[in-house]
């Protein structure tokens, strides 16, 4: 990358959280209608007889405030019933950021034994040591994880974020003859990001609920031939319509130098985003994820519903070129099915 261009960047990458910052709180007119309601009753049948209906509904705008912009402290804030799942999803992270030892779910955390159509060899072929036969099954699962770095950073609905992830493929059934158990990849993904809560209603009943940009790095931590990696500008956009959720996601690869360049024409497999469209219908969780491509596509479908207070049963399909940074430029098709501690949204 030439010094203008990576001078440009990084001025516009400075200024954007400047703009963040600078924006004013949302304000509670935007609480959903019902959240009131439930709040106005329960302060209502406990308010001291002297208490007015405008201190009452003042009390409660404030707190919900509070709790969609992050200032939320106790469970005792604001009823859980009567959000939407994005609402809830944001009201249960801030009861976590405010206790001790806890740490709050950025993606899906699942395990689930798959099914694989396509094993891809090529990449272990090429080491020249045959490898192992790659087995059908595997079990794939994930551990995602985010933490506040600066909650409400100068008294702004904006909190700095770090987050990460990583999704690991075992070949748990390759043990006869001379192959090993082993894992066949694992993808590291950690990112720092500024998020800003709250924004402008949106048609059809809409309402964006939060806005991410920060920097993320990808890799599967090995070496030579096998090595892949890339790092990104990130930015995402959360849209609330009550069940349904939207998450936009658009990213710029910071450029390599060819030689060190172990990811050729990722853009034709990766593009340059995706969009994720979740639906919560009770205690169902469906989501979809498409990944666009400059010229293959990747598509990810997923259902989960809880079987205890802990658990959910978790399902997911792929078809499409990328599932794992080995197998970027590889199309593969993929079922399973395991169990998840929470997924995108919950009931």
């Amino acid at each position: 990358m030439n010094t203008t261009l990576r001078t440009t960047l990084l001025a516009l990458f400075a200024l954007l959280p400047a703009a963040l910052l600078l924006s004013p709180p949302a304000a509670a007119a935007t609480a959903d209608l019902s959240l009131l309601q439930e709040c106005l009753l329960t302060r209502l049948a406990n308010a001291a007889p002297d208490t007015t209906v405008g201190e009452m509904r003042k009390q409660c705008e404030q707190k919900i405030s509070k709790v969609m912009n992050g200032a939320a402290s106790t469970a005792q804030d604001l009823p859980r019933d009567g959000l939407t799942p994005v609402q809830a999803r944001m009201y249960d992270d801030q009861l976590n950021y405010g206790r001790d030892f806890v740490i709050s779910p950025f993606k899906p955390n699942y395990a689930m034994l798959t099914y694989w159509d396509n094993p891809n060899e090529e990449p272990f072929a090429s080491l020249g040591d045959g490898g192992d036969t790659l087995k059908r099954q595997e079990i794939k699962f994930q551990i995602s994880m985010k933490a506040p770095l600066w909650r409400n950073m100068f008294e702004t609905n904006n909190d700095l974020m770090f987050a990460y992830t990583s999704t690991s493929w075992w070949q748990y059934s390759n043990g006869d003859d001379d192959n090993s158990k082993a894992f066949r990849e694992t993808n590291y993904e950690p990112e720092v990001f500024l998020r800003h809560y709250g924004g402008p209603k949106l048609p059809f009943g809409g309402q964006l609920s939060a806005v991410d940009l920060g920097i993320n790095h990808q890799s599967n931590g090995r070496s030579e031939l096998l090595s892949r990696s890339w790092n990104r500008v990130m930015g995402r956009a959360y849209l609330d319509f009550d069940e349904i959720a939207v998450a936009f996601r658009a990213w710029y690869r910071i450029p390599e130098d060819e030689d060190d360049d172990d990811n050729p024409h990722m853009r034709r497999y990766y593009g340059a985003g995706d969009i994720t469209v979740a639906w919560a219908p009770n205690k169902n969780t469906f989501s979809a994820m498409l990944r666009p491509g400059t010229e293959e596509n990747g598509l990810e479908l997923t259902w989960s519903y809880p079987v205890s207070r802990y658990l959910r049963i978790y399902t997911q399909y792929w078809n499409g070129y990328g599932e794992s940074l080995l197998d970027y430029d590889t199309r593969s098709q993929r079922i399973g099915i395991g169990f998840a501690l929470n997924d995108l949204l919950q009931r």
